[in-house]
């Protein structure tokens, strides 16, 4: 009986004792829990380091993007970027639209680079009166050069600080990211281009693959490209018939060109002329090889003009008139529509995949119109441009048919003189025969 007693008397004072401990336990929970859901984690902005290619050939320039994601209203930034200076050099650093917006003012300095050490440092940006940004954008663009030989540089941010209206930091997420070099080209920019036909770009005349003896006119435009935005280049040469060219950008890519050869005649990188009348041939290219994909760009468009009097003298129709694109070996007719006219011109777009040689032309199949009765656009423009030469077309035509229709004339007078010296000898031979029966 006793050790019973004794045994219940151990069990009370043990769970005496163990009981303030789950009370501690609980109340340290719940505390927990009270500051989880009474002051939940502030979200981060993230700073991140973008590659529009994450392998470059040694000796060529590519650029790389710093992205600011704020999670919260921000109005300056600051930080330092390291890089291997024996696998890379920076050449330049520039201003993204992050701080430089139209209803923002801010100072940009983008501090010194040493590729020596391998490093940015003091890259920094605030905004002036208080003034605050909370979508994302491009902070700044940098210039990199791979060096000869092949490596791997890691592009890594450092002393990173962002910064909200009152000077006070906000928590900040890094992102960093790595280049590739590997190694020099085995093909030079003209090779790119040409092989590029799919979908890749170049630069002009020389550069592309293109003869320049082939090219009558060329020309560029520039525009800084940033991602999820449309892209328009707009070309005012008058002798130039593309008018537009459009895509809509799926990244960052910086600074991209877009390159128009308007050629004499078909281009010679391809294989054989497009099927039909042939009004103009041309090269167009976006970017350098590689750029120009799926993957950075869709919804591409190029709108163009063709001369009225060139659709009047070879006799076609503006539903006969297309576009169309050299690709893996063979010319494709690209979806084309009319979309307007004015006293001189028809225009048309057309959806293109992708950039490369191109033709515009117009289908007279059942036409039956052989290349000498073809007024070219694009050929012989050695002394006058295109109005001209048709002009001059026309003005050979009319003196023809001029031509035909006095020489008709002139014979058929040749006819009726010879007509009336006929008739008058009859007559004469009739008369004098009468007066000798008389005698």
């Amino acid at each position: 009986m006793t050790r019973v007693r004794k045994e219940r008397e151990y069990s009370r004072k043990t769970k005496m004792q163990l009981k303030p401990r789950f009370l501690n336990i609980q109340i340290i929970v719940t505390t927990i829990l009270l500051s989880i859901l009474i002051f939940p984690a502030s979200a981060s902005s993230v700073v991140s380091v973008e590659l529009v290619s994450q392998e470059v050939h040694a000796g060529d320039d590519f650029e790389i993007y710093i992205n600011i994601t704020p999670s919260t209203a921000i109005a300056g930034a600051q930080l330092d970027l390291k890089f291997d200076s024996s696998v890379i050099t920076v050449t330049n650093v520039e201003e993204g639209d992050f701080f430089d917006r139209n209803s923002v003012m801010s100072i940009f300095i983008p501090g010194t680079f040493d590729n020596q050490q391998g490093l940015i440092s003091g890259l920094f940006a605030v905004t002036l009166g208080q003034a605050v940004i909370e979508s994302p954008g491009n902070f700044a663009h940098i210039t990199f050069t791979a060096c000869d030989q092949a490596g791997e540089s890691s592009i890594s941010l450092s002393n990173v600080i962002i910064s909200d209206a009152s000077g006070n930091e906000v928590p900040v997420t890094v992102e960093n990211s790595q280049v590739i070099v590997i190694g020099t080209s085995t093909t030079d920019t003209t090779e790119d281009a040409s092989a590029s036909s799919g979908g890749g770009g170049g630069g002009g005349g020389g550069d592309t693959g293109e003869s320049t003896d082939n090219i009558e006119l060329k020309e560029v435009n520039k525009l800084y490209i940033t991602g999820n935005s449309d892209v328009t280049y707009n070309f005012d040469d008058s002798n130039n018939p593309v008018k537009t060219i459009s895509y809509t950008s799926l990244k960052n890519a910086g600074f991209i060109s877009s390159t128009i050869e308007i050629l004499k005649d078909v281009s010679t990188t391809v294989s054989y002329k497009p099927e039909g009348l042939v009004y103009r041939n041309m090269n167009i290219w976006i970017g350098k090889a590689g750029y120009a994909t799926e993957s950075n760009m869709e919804n591409m468009k190029i709108s163009f003009a063709v001369h009225k009097k060139w659709v009047q003298v070879n006799n076609v129709k503006t539903t006969d008139i297309r576009l169309n694109r050299y690709h893996d070996n063979e010319w494709q007719i690209l979806e084309t529509e009319m979309t307007g006219e004015d006293n001189d011109f028809y225009f048309f777009e057309a959806k293109t995949p992708g950039f490369s040689p191109f033709a515009i032309t117009a289908d007279v199949a059942s036409k039956n119109v052989t290349e000498n009765e073809q007024i070219n656009a694009a050929s012989s423009y050695d002394d006058n441009d295109p109005v001209e030469q048709i002009e001059e077309s026309e003005l050979e035509r009319v003196t023809d048919v001029a031509s035909t229709s006095m020489s008709d004339k002139v014979s058929s007078a040749k006819l009726s003189q010879n007509s009336a010296l006929v008739l008058f000898i009859s007559i004469s031979v009739v008369l004098f025969l009468q007066h000798r029966k008389c005698i």
